[in-house]
């Protein structure tokens, strides 16, 4: 069922347990509560920073709101779909709207196929010479060339294989792209080029982010907002220069005076 909202996504009571396997026979079953009752809004073309120590769950949220998962309770509704109640046809269909770039660069690119086999992935009902074109059209957007599609992923820096991440991800010309710590294997040097590259992506074409990243720095940089997380719960969310000007909860105080360079709150 499609319902009416000006979001373009919202997460709503989201909650997701992991089952833990058994160390023995006769161990009763454990389970680890990854998030508990997350909700927040994103409007178009804005975005959003999920920040929080190691295993707060910013990764588990990034898959249950790009439907990778299936979550213990709650909703994940894009553009007015609740991803976990439509058909699985429904959603392959929903699908190129919402996008992912992944962590690592050198894992996340399949080593075996070329940069266009690569880069178009996500496209449906295209012919192959459709295809090409829009490949090469993604690639130059992202600061490579045309004649790059037919290299494979070895051939290329790390920043570069963001970039070709980047491109996959923006072929399908989606509202939203999820980005898990998109910056974290990348040199310092090369960090700064990949945010500008987002930035001037989303100013093009109005992309909304749910950014996923452990650098403070870079969320107060591209973030309209910022939603703390620790153990699963969010502790703290609002517009991020007020947030990390006054910070309220304990956890976000710890967070940003690890900050190189931050002068207090």
């Amino acid at each position: 069922m499609i319902q009416t909202t000006n979001h373009l996504l919202e997460v709503k009571d989201l909650s997701h347990t992991f089952t833990l396997p058994r160390t023995s026979w006769f161990e009763t079953q454990r389970s680890l509560q990854a998030l508990q009752n997350i909700h927040f809004e994103l409007a178009p073309g804005r975005s959003l920073g999920i920040v929080g120590e190691s295993g707060s769950g910013k990764s588990t949220l990034a898959r249950l709101v790009m439907a990778l998962e299936k979550p213990t309770q709650g909703q994940v509704i894009f553009k007015g779909q609740d991803l976990n109640a439509i058909s699985p046809q429904a959603l392959r269909e929903i699908r190129p709207n919402f996008q992912m770039v992944f962590q690592d660069p050198y894992s996340a690119l399949d080593p075996r196929q070329t940069v266009l086999q690569i880069v178009i992935e996500p496209l449906q009902n295209k012919t192959k010479s459709e295809m090409t074109e829009l490949a090469a059209a993604a690639l130059l957007e992202v600061g490579l060339r045309s004649s790059d599609l037919l290299k494979y992923p070895h051939e290329f820096s790390g920043g570069q294989r963001q970039r070709i991440a980047i491109a996959r991800a923006l072929i399908t010309r989606p509202a939203l792209i999820v980005a898990d710590e998109p910056l974290s294997a990348l040199d310092v040097s090369v960090q700064a080029q990949v945010i500008n590259l987002m930035m001037d992506l989303q100013d093009k074409h109005g992309l909304s982010y749910l950014l996923v990243s452990h650098d403070l720095a870079v969320v107060n940089l591209m973030c309209d907002e910022v939603m703390v997380l620790q153990e699963g719960c969010a502790v703290e969310r609002g517009p991020t220069e007020e947030v990390f000007l006054n910070p309220k909860h304990l956890c976000t105080q710890t967070l940003l005076a690890a900050v190189p360079g931050y002068s207090g709150y």
